[in-house]
């Protein structure tokens, strides 16, 4: 399994013509390894969800490489690139983006139904481990519309955790949220770095989030900087990350959630829905986690 989870390589994205073109990004270089958590600031207008867009293969760079898990995806149909987002890539936003007519569950269980990847009882049992994750076992049957910003913002986390993607893309995820939210999401980013070794690429403006990150990266002008600003770490989540009871609780979690991927794996291979490939891929994966649980056990 590839340590580097997506790479970024000489990125320029202009839009229009001359004479009224404009640069938007300027020779953009970005790795990013399993494990980390890499946030991305700068100003308004400096091209941090361009960046973002790019990265999640919603928009093509004007010229440049976009490797995914060593992929490159640059040249890939629009056909491709949904089963590389759906397979690959988490998404969370700013304004959350659930379907508003679907219930937490609901729209924690759609990405898992569109992949194909498992059956609906399966999507359903592995959703209430995701919300119960999430802490909101007692709220998978509420709306979008009767759900808290920060209740609604962790549904989409949830969401975007649901087909295990190889990175998790966060585009200003506290914007909308006050203080106390803010934390709780953080917190729980935080967390699932830590226990599940998840990767996340962040854009936002709030120092104290880009604090929690192993890396800060900044954006000026269209041009990537490795000049990550000095700071305190940010205080009002450093209780739930000390937490070791929740932390037994995640192990318990992620262990059911694994033994849900083994048995979905038992039963494509009996039924022969699964070629060599994918195969090894799920094989190396589950290999993967379980040593990395091992280790976080023994801390």
């Amino acid at each position: 399994m590839s340590r580097r989870v997506l790479e970024l390589i000489n990125i320029w994205k202009i839009y229009g013509k001359k004479p009224n073109q404009m640069t938007v990004l300027k020779n953009v270089n970005l790795t990013v390894e399993r494990g980390e958590i890499v946030a991305i600031m700068g100003p308004s207008g400096s091209g941090k969800t361009t960046l973002l867009s790019i990265a999640g293969t919603l928009e093509k760079p004007s010229s440049g490489q976009v490797i995914i898990g060593g992929l490159d995806v640059t040249g890939l149909t629009e056909e491709e690139l949904t089963k590389i987002r759906c397979k690959n890539i988490g998404f969370v936003f700013q304004t959350y983006n659930l379907i508003k007519n679907f219930t937490a569950l609901e729209n924690v269980i759609f990405p898992m139904l569109i992949s194909g990847q498992y059956t609906f009882n399966e999507a359903v049992e592995r959703g209430k481990e995701l919300l119960k994750m999430v802490k909101l076992q007692d709220h998978i049957n509420k709306y979008p519309g009767q759900l808290s910003g920060g209740q609604q913002q962790r549904v989409a986390i949830a969401r975007a955790l649901a087909n295990d993607p190889d990175i998790i893309l966060m585009d200003e995820p506290t914007g909308n949220l006050d203080l106390k939210s803010s934390a709780n999401v953080m917190s729980l980013v935080k967390w699932l770095n830590e226990v599940y070794e998840q990767t996340f690429l962040i854009v936002t403006h709030n120092i104290e989030v880009a604090s929690l990150a192993t890396r800060i990266v900044y954006i000026c002008d269209g041009q990537l900087y490795e000049k990550p600003p000095e700071g305190v770490l940010a205080k009002h989540f450093r209780e739930e990350v000390e937490d070791r009871e929740f932390l037994e609780k995640l192990l318990k979690i992620e262990i059911r959630l694994l033994s849900l991927r083994a048995r979905n794996l038992e039963r494509r291979i009996e039924s022969g829905k699964i070629d060599l490939k994918d195969l090894a891929r799920e094989t190396t994966f589950l290999r993967h986690k379980v040593e990395f649980l091992e280790k976080v056990r023994g801390r």
